[in-house]
């Protein structure tokens, strides 16, 4: 993969643009489509509540995922040393969930939009799609980062994977904010 590039026009406003190889397109497209469908499975198994039904209003799980992947997508609203209210975590996972999956799909879906089958090697989009694709390329690198694998070579090609959707964040962030001078 190239580094990401910052392209500037008065038209146009400004770009961002990057080349892909083939394998890194597909696999870019691949892990996106992972993680939409586990987070889409989520919404899916969500439990119907009448009273959100009534209302229009959607319902999402109260317990955390069991998936580690999808447990670090979606943590608890509450950390360890909060006080704590019985029922407030599970209240605010049920009110919150559906609307930061669906805004996680949107982000995850531009990626997929880009690099599917009627997308190419040569990306270009511009300052706001960078910004879902900042938050895209974070949640791949999380829910992958946090999956369990048992075996060594499996381990070896997820911290790869890893590695590489760290760096294309790096680099679309580095291509939006400029070099940061070292101190």
């Amino acid at each position: 993969m190239q580094a990401w590039k910052k392209k500037k026009s008065l038209l146009k406003g400004t770009k961002y643009s990057c080349i892909l190889e083939p394998i890194e397109r597909e696999v870019l497209g691949n892990v996106a489509a992972t993680v939409a469908d586990a987070l889409m499975e989520r919404a899916r198994t969500a439990p119907k509540d009448e009273l959100a039904e009534l209302t229009g209003m959607p319902s999402g799980h109260k317990d955390a995922p069991q998936d580690p992947g999808l447990a670090r997508l979606l943590p608890d609203f509450e950390r360890a040393g909060d006080e704590e209210y019985e029922g407030d975590n599970s209240l605010l996972r049920s009110l919150h969930e559906c609307d930061i999956t669906k805004a996680k799909l949107e982000s995850l879906s531009l990626i997929c939009f880009a690099v599917g089958p009627q997308g190419s090697e040569s990306i270009s989009i511009s300052e706001e799609e960078a910004h879902h694709w900042l938050r895209a390329l974070n949640d791949m690198r999380l829910f992958f980062a946090a999956s369990e694998v048992t075996d060594a070579e499996q381990q070896s090609d997820r911290d790869n994977l890893v590695e590489w959707l760290a760096f294309n964040q790096d680099s679309l962030l580095t291509a939006m904010m400029g070099e940061l001078p070292l101190q």
